[in-house]
């Protein structure tokens, strides 16, 4: 079995093989995986230590391909294979027609750098520390505001064999660290936060600290909420959560093969802004969602979603690629005892050359959303965003003049980002698994909460 850090336990490559072989005899192709992860998160509530404690998981999954048909299974009890297969072998009765051929061990994948050995040296006290360095440096920001932090390290295991040869296995190195704050003013509350997680210890509580207080800045004073479709500067959560959400749903095969995505048959077509480019590269070092295989055991590769505003991709797993008459995009992610499906592994959005204050003067009177609640509003697939703005400021005359409350936005990708107004020049890492720059979008819709929100 190769690896991108290192190869399976004894026991748990002798579970996979017991299990594969197994099942051989009873199935015309087979899957067998093992998950396992060990995490100890700390989390700080009201500026309080909560919560230590250290989790463990260990699961077993299998899917089948019986008389034509898929049928997938877990377990969690290293002893329980048999019954795992013949559990598989029944739901595979009821289960869907499979159209997908399984990869074969021919296919060579690329080396990919999952685990930090640096993690093993994450020792609780010290994450405990970093956790009273967020809030001491926090409290003077804002006194009156309460705050929290949350740390997390991790480890994780995944191993993998198919009935055709193809045997990998991972080992992924995981930390987390986050602080987040709390204003109450009367019926006013104001909500800040920063995090960012990784695959290697990062200690830089300064960062942090910097963020919430550009957003307690920020947010201070309330200013009047505007009413109408206007410039609205979508900060790189927003950007995440706003722009990127419908457009992946839109570019996942399987809503492609239902027809319900607006961008079937349009690869090679111009979808959006000539400045906007969007890459997924699973192959990146260190990067949370790294891998040299996909969960089907499909190798890895870098490759252009949007290049200079064309579409490039459709996302497919070995089900939807069969179904589709094409290739697999090593885009399958699953959960033990679920149907993989297509999903995006490491974005990057390619920065334009826009300054945040040149933007601010371009935009000259508008909103920046740095956070929306209530996502999904309208026909996700169809292109439309929206939800209420938790964090977001208003802009007159170029300049931020506080903080906007009671404000909902809406808007449609596929319009707003044909044209965009400006693509900031420094992007921002967000979650492990995004770097986007700000991006200003003209003609959002912005308008007042109803009460019924």
């Amino acid at each position: 079995m190769n690896g991108d850090a290192s190869d399976p336990g004894a026991a748990d490559l002798a579970v996979l093989e017991r299990t594969l072989a197994y099942a051989r005899s009873r199935t015309s192709a087979t899957e067998v995986m093992i998950s396992q992860a060990e995490s100890t998160p700390v989390s700080f509530e009201a500026e309080k230590l909560k919560e230590i404690q250290t989790r463990q998981s260990w699961g077993l999954g299998i899917r089948v391909i019986v008389d034509g048909r898929m049928g997938v299974s877990s377990t969690n009890d290293p002893a329980g294979a048999e019954r795992l297969v013949e559990r598989a072998i029944e739901l595979a009765l009821y289960g869907p027609e499979s159209a997908l051929t399984l990869p074969e061990a021919s296919a060579s994948a690329p080396a990919v750098e999952t685990y930090d050995p640096a993690i093993e040296q994450v020792a609780t006290e010290e994450m405990i520390d970093a956790g009273h360095r967020l809030i001491d440096g926090a409290k003077p920001l804002e006194p009156e505001a309460l705050y929290g932090a949350n740390l997390s390290r991790s480890v994780s295991r995944f191993a993998f064999l198919n009935s055709s040869g193809v045997s990998f296995g991972h080992t992924r190195s995981g930390f987390g660290m986050s602080v987040s704050g709390t204003l109450i003013r009367g019926t006013d509350m104001l909500f800040v936060g920063e995090g960012d997680r990784g695959c290697s210890p990062d200690w830089d509580v300064e960062r942090h600290i910097d963020g919430l207080s550009r957003q307690l800045e920020w947010g201070q004073e309330i200013a009047p909420a505007p009413f109408g479709r206007m410039p609205v500067l979508f900060m790189p959560r927003a950007v995440a959560a706003v722009l990127l959400s419908p457009f992946l749903a839109g570019i996942n095969g399987k809503t492609v093969l239902q027809g319900s995505s607006p961008l079937g048959g349009r690869i090679g077509d111009q979808v959006f802004d000539r400045r906007l480019s969007i890459i997924d590269d699973p192959t990146l070092p260190l990067k949370p969602s790294s891998r040299s295989r996909d969960d089907e055991g499909v190798p890895s590769r870098r490759q252009y979603l949007v290049e200079n505003g064309v579409l490039r991709a459709i996302l497919y797993d070995l089900q939807t690629a069969a179904k589709a008459g094409t290739q697999p995009t090593g885009s399958a992610s699953r959960m033990l005892g679920a149907m993989p499906g297509a999903a995006t592994t490491h974005l990057t959005i390619a920065p334009g050359q826009a300054s945040f204050d040149d933007m601010l003067r371009t935009m000259n009177d508008g909103i920046i959303v740095e956070r929306l609640i209530g996502m999904g509003q309208g026909n996700v697939l169809g292109g439309d965003a929206g939800g209420n703005i938790l964090l977001g400021y208003r802009v007159q005359g170029g300049e931020i003049t506080g903080r906007v409350k009671d404000t909902m936005l809406h808007c449609n990708i596929y319009d707003i980002l044909h044209n965009v107004m400006a693509i900031g020049a420094e992007p921002t890492e967000i979650g492990g698994s995004l770097l986007a720059p700000p991006i200003l979008c003209d003609g959002v819709s912005i308008a007042p909460k109803t009460t019924s929100d």
